[in-house]
């Protein structure tokens, strides 16, 4: 019996102890460090030969993250037990202490950190105690002891004891995991909050875009903004290339330097090298003095070169030269001129299809395709359209000191268009309907497909057959041709094309599963890859034909008195259409022809009756009555 005494040493030592290992755990944040401390000081306090401390995981495995006493060749990491795997695993499983007097006699040991090779030599005894933390069993620790003598008798007390330290322990790893998890949320918050108020792109000036190819070409906007290198925008007629331009210019570090724009299709050869390069004083008739060109002007500052794919092939010869050497002469003059300028250039044209032709030279297509962006075409970013169109009115709206506003059904009429002529096209149709608006609000009538006032349609229909139309550039994407000629919807072989007349123009498969199509508009809207502007009855398919093949008046058969009769569903045969002239000629030929009905001077000339109303109209042309 230990006298009273050794007692009280004994508790003083564990007070002491307890008190060691208190302020150990509450010194540092690093986990693994304090308890490697605390391993250190029961070793001082207790005399214990080797310590442990297991936490389970989010894998639920028992892992070493502390030891004293540890092989140098060991790795604390890397020694891991399931629950119920060996005496640390079972004390986990249990949440029960575990004493072995012997290791030696112990089946579950299995010396998986090693360092006891010497159990033969010696006694070793282990306590083992679970670490909990609000009662949940979360690690566990083990403490060896070595004697000589053999085992000692007094394992309550070390149980008692160990178990203090390791609810102190307990505490500690759970507030250390309170700590990290509120870090790692509070991480994610501020990276999730970061980003939302992040904007993708600054915002540029006239430029109202949400949909994601816009906001890719802003944030392509602003990585290429900084530099000096030049940059080819392209995009079809009317998609903001030169906002664009103006963005870049206006977000680089020559933003206070001058922007100058220049139109290369909109002067001839002669004058547009006058105007980029100069000239000298008498130079040409007309130089009464000296004239500073565009790249000169613009040095130090930005030079947008619009419609480059426009200039001749003599003057690229030229342009290359000021690209590569940053330098010119002026019309007229001998002296060389040196330019800081960053050009910046745009086109609606196939320039590779160019190059290939030979119409754009190679070296110079190199050296402004360094950075290319694409704009893309309105119909292929509609959730823009309803924002562009308020953005439109209000700014109709604030020039005029009105009050406008568009009601939801005229937003779906604009949704349905192709929009050709893209965001233009778009700010015109506005305009135009905030002039013919009532009471403030534009609707459905006001619109000018409603009115059989809207030609764009037939213009993209053309450009999806490969033409390019009043400077608009070929469309990438055409709808789809028959190559054997034949129109399913009239279910017989269509004319071939006459030279010098465009193509025959296939019937879209945008009708309703009913066989039904969105009506067309007075030039056809309905030739749009998606159902577009009109009203909301649906009309027969129909589509835009070439006129026929005209015969020579020489050679013209008579006609006879009684025509020979033909299915109700077909239209008569052309016999002697002019073989060329106004459109007014043809329409009088196929009025009186089919004596003044429209319906079939429609099917004749390949047109909509709607379209024959209209031609009639603005031809003012009689229409006879019998």
């Amino acid at each position: 019996m230990p006298s009273a005494a050794q007692s009280a040493s004994s508790s003083s030592l564990e007070l002491l102890t307890i008190y060691e290992v208190s302020k150990i755990l509450g010194s540092s944040l690093d986990l693994e460090q304090t308890l490697r401390e605390v391993l250190r000081a029961l070793s001082y306090q207790l005399q214990m030969h080797r310590g442990r401390v297991y936490l389970q995981g989010e894998d639920n495995a028992l892992r070493l993250v502390a030891a004293l006493g540890l092989p140098k060749d060991s790795t604390a990491q890397e020694i891991d037990y399931s629950q119920g795997e060996g005496i640390s695993g079972r004390i986990l499983k249990t949440g029960m202490p575990a004493v072995v007097p012997n290791l030696a006699e112990e089946p579950l040991f299995n010396n998986r950190s090693g360092g006891r090779d010497d159990l033969d030599e010696q006694v070793a005894s282990l306590v083992g105690v679970p670490i909990k933390a609000a009662g949940t069993v979360v690690g566990v620790l083990t403490i060896d002891r070595i004697s000589d003598d053999g085992p000692s008798g007094h394992f309550g007390s070390d149980v008692r004891f160990l178990t203090m330290v390791a609810n102190l322990i307990g505490q500690t790893v759970r507030l250390h995991r309170t700590v990290a998890e509120e870090r790692r949320f509070m991480m994610r918050e501020t990276f999730r909050v970061q980003k939302e108020l992040r904007p993708v792109a600054a915002p540029v000036n006239d430029v109202v875009c949400t949909s994601p190819n816009m906001v890719d070409v802003l944030a392509q906007v602003h990585r290429v903004a900084p530099f000096k290198s030049t940059v080819l925008i392209r995009g079809e007629s009317g998609t903001g290339k030169e906002l664009i331009a103006r963005a870049i210019h206006n977000l680089s570090p020559r933003k206070d330097a001058p922007f100058i724009r220049v139109n290369c299709a909109a002067l001839p050869e002669s004058l547009l090298e006058s105007e980029l390069f100069g000239h000298e004083k008498g130079s040409f008739t007309g130089a009464q003095k000296d004239h500073k060109g565009r790249f000169e002007l613009a040095s130090g500052g930005t030079l947008f070169l619009d419609e480059i794919g426009d200039i001749s092939s003599n003057f690229q010869a030229k342009l290359l030269r000021v690209l590569q050497e940053q330098e010119f002469e002026r019309v007229g003059g001998s002296k060389t001129i040196k330019t800081d300028v960053r050009l910046i250039c745009a086109t609606n044209l196939n320039l590779e299809e160019a190059v290939g032709h030979g119409k754009f030279r190679a070296d110079l297509y190199f050296r402004i395709n360094v950075v290319t962006i694409h704009l893309p075409p309105l119909r292929e970013r509609r959730g823009d359209i309803a924002m562009l169109a308020k953005h439109f009115i209000a700014k109709f709206a604030r020039d005029n000191g009105l009050t406008l506003d568009i009601d939801r059904d005229a937003l779906e009429v604009l949704n349905r268009c192709t929009w050709p002529g893209n965001v233009r096209e778009l700010e015109n149709c506005i305009e135009r309907a905030a002039t013919q608006c009532r009471n403030g609000t534009i609707r459905v009538p006001d619109l000018s497909c409603s009115m059989n006032l809207c030609n764009s349609s037939v213009l993209f229909q053309y450009r999806t057959m490969g033409a390019a139309v009043g400077g608009l550039a070929p469309s990438m994407s055409g709808i789809p041709t028959n190559p054997s000629g034949a129109n399913p919807a009239l279910g017989r072989p269509q004319p071939a094309a006459t030279p010098g007349m465009p193509p025959a123009v296939p019937v879209p498969a945008n009708g309703t599963p009913g066989g039904t199509q969105w009506p067309a508009c007075a030039s056809g809207c309905s030739a749009g890859p998606a159902p577009v502007c009109g009203a909301s009855k649906p009309l027969p398919p129909t589509a835009i034909a070439p006129l026929p093949t005209p015969q020579p008046a020489a050679a013209a058969p008579a006609v006879p008195s009684a025509p020979a009769p033909q299915p109700a569903d077909a239209p008569d045969l052309p016999l002697d259409e002019p073989e060329s002239g106004p459109l007014r000629d043809r329409l009088v030929w196929a009025m009186e022809r089919t004596g003044w009905v429209q319906a079939k001077a429609a099917r004749l000339l390949g047109m909509t009756t709607r379209q024959v109303s209209y031609a009639l109209r603005k031809y003012n042309i009689e229409i006879k009555r019998f």
